[in-house]
């Protein structure tokens, strides 16, 4: 199946691998329901770059099963804690975190479903979905669609080329681990109505080049083989959402 080549901007890509190894880091959160609320935040928060990047203003939770999947009530349950715990316990210090950040399992998985995510919403936007000016039923039924079309193609292919580019990206040094878990809970720990701004997104340190490794890792000619493979496979599945 051929598809229209619609590639997302590189700022936009870049918002999202750091917005994924923020949803990674949650690994390492060793507080419950804390690493949830973050790992939730986070993704949010690539989808409302994606949003804006494509000029809709309207609210994100518009169209929140985007970034909520199937199961809603984690999001708000997860947002309810963020409110009702003091930052000061969000924040308190945690033990030394000496693994490798990329070769812990599931880490390049984290930050791969992320950027595909943001891929597929950018594109069902380009094509015209969840239009600024479409009545909200609409726009949540759509977003609907677009997200179990989502899940459908992650199922249905072989991404382990891909994962492996994201955890070489991910593995080169130590001080990744602790960084990114730092990153994490100061940026993604508030609330969904405080907002987390751009320079937010830009951070710097070992956070900032392990972000900057992934995105060379994506612009690989083979990877974006897979990355282009995944596109064919996302319009298949909504497709047949369709009949």
């Amino acid at each position: 199946m051929t598809v229209e080549a619609i590639e997302p901007p590189a700022p936009l890509v870049g918002q999202a691998v750091v917005c994924g190894i923020a949803v990674a880091a949650t690994r390492f959160v060793p507080v419950p329901l804390l690493d949830d609320a973050i790992h939730l935040r986070a993704t949010q928060v690539a989808v409302v770059r994606t949003l804006r990047a494509s000029h809709r203003t309207y609210p994100s939770k518009e169209v929140a099963a985007l970034y909520e999947g199937s199961d809603g009530s984690a999001f708000r349950e997860a947002m309810k804690y963020l409110r009702s715990v003091p930052r000061r316990v969000i924040l308190f210090p945690v033990r030394k975190y000496v693994r490798i950040f990329g070769a812990v399992r599931g880490v390049p998985n984290d930050v791969m479903k992320v950027v595909l995510l943001s891929r597929a919403v950018h594109r069902s936007l380009a094509q015209g979905r969840m239009a600024e000016d479409a009545d909200r039923d609409t726009r949540d039924e759509q977003a609907r669609a677009v997200r179990r079309a989502f899940d459908e193609a992650l199922k249905g292919m072989d991404l382990r080329l891909l994962t492996a580019a994201i955890g070489d990206g991910l593995s080169q040094g130590r001080k990744l681990t602790p960084a990114a878990v730092k990153f994490a809970r100061h940026t993604f720990s508030r609330p969904a109505g405080e907002p987390v701004h751009d320079a937010e997104l830009q951070p710097d340190g070992a956070v900032g080049e392990g972000a900057e490794r992934v995105e060379e890792a994506l612009d690989r000619p083979e990877i974006k083989v897979i990355l282009e493979r995944f596109d064919a496979e996302f319009e298949g599945a909504l497709s047949k959402l369709k009949h």
